[in-house]
């Protein structure tokens, strides 16, 4: 009873404050500039202002989505996290947005290389931006958002973190260094399939709170066949890594994740979704450093 306590508190301490996230969106970045062959003795100041500011941005964009589903569609939030955030919501968004200004005003020597990547890639971080904010709600009309459109829940998050992950910390690599399309492409893609895995038994997980027109991959075809799906997504990320990096660290987190996707069908613990899952995206960039 004492470990499952401590687990819970751990739960809500790192999960639902979105630390945890956020580590996870810098430490699936990192392992990306890692995996590309860029130890950390050649990172720039700029990479790492980036690479800190995609797990700042990550926390916030959660925080922010979360306070907007807890007006929108309170039902939809599993109840020990709804009770979470009814309590600490403002202290949380004062938190994330205090952190937001302070790493502004920590990397203002670095707003130029930032502005330029802006001109340089404008489709493609407004397309981030319309997955990223557009999730919970639509920021303009405020109507649905992408989490509540038939079908389109889990592959919207996959994409999000296949682009934030997988092609914007190559951005951030020093001067000089010239990133082909192609090579982008691939680290995208094989980060989609990786986040496409391990967010689809959080859709296991909501079985009981979302809603039948949903249609998510488990309403529409069974535990089991989801299960089996994202372990073969998973599996497909494994041989993308061990392929693209220069390093097995990724590939081994990858592994990781299996066994906890293998354990969602009969233990449905918070704790596994939101510490072990989500944390193999930190434990990507823990291997990845410690491979360098």
């Amino acid at each position: 009873m004492h470990q499952n306590n401590d687990l819970c508190v751990m739960v809500k301490l790192v999960a639902f404050t979105h630390v945890w996230i956020a580590l996870g969106a810098f430490g699936a970045a990192a392992a990306t500039v890692l995996g590309h062959g860029h130890a950390v003795q050649e990172w720039s100041v700029f990479t790492w202002s980036g690479l800190t500011g995609i797990g700042v941005a990550t926390g916030c964009v959660y925080t922010l989505q979360r306070r907007i589903k807890l007006r929108k569609n309170p039902s939809g939030i599993p109840r020990e996290r709804r009770v979470f955030l009814e309590r600490w919501e403002n202290p949380m968004a004062w938190g994330w947005s205090i952190l937001a200004v302070a790493w502004a005003w920590a990397c203002a020597p670095e707003w130029r290389s930032a502005v330029g990547l802006v001109l340089d890639h404008p489709a493609v971080l407004f397309g981030m931006a319309t997955l990223a904010l557009g999730y919970a709600s639509n920021p303009i009309t405020g109507g649905r958002g992408w989490r509540d459109i038939p079908r389109l829940k889990w592959p919207v998050i996959a994409l999000a973190w296949g682009l934030v992950t997988g092609w914007l910390p190559l951005q951030f690599l020093p001067s000089g260094v010239v990133v082909s399309e192609w090579a982008a492409v691939e680290f995208i893609g094989v980060q989609t399939l990786f986040v496409a895995g391990i967010t689809l038994p959080f859709d296991v997980r909501d079985l009981s709170i979302d809603p039948a027109e949903l249609r998510t991959v488990p309403q529409q075809s069974g535990v089991r066949f989801t299960t089996v799906l994202a372990i073969m997504l998973v599996v497909l990320s494994i041989g993308g890594f061990w392929g693209l990096d220069t390093s097995s660290a990724r590939a081994i987190a990858g592994a990781v994740a299996l066994v906890g996707i293998v354990l969602v069908p009969t233990a449905r613990h918070e704790w596994i979704f939101s510490l072990w899952l989500d944390g193999c995206l930190i434990l990507q960039g823990v291997l990845a450093f410690l491979h360098t």
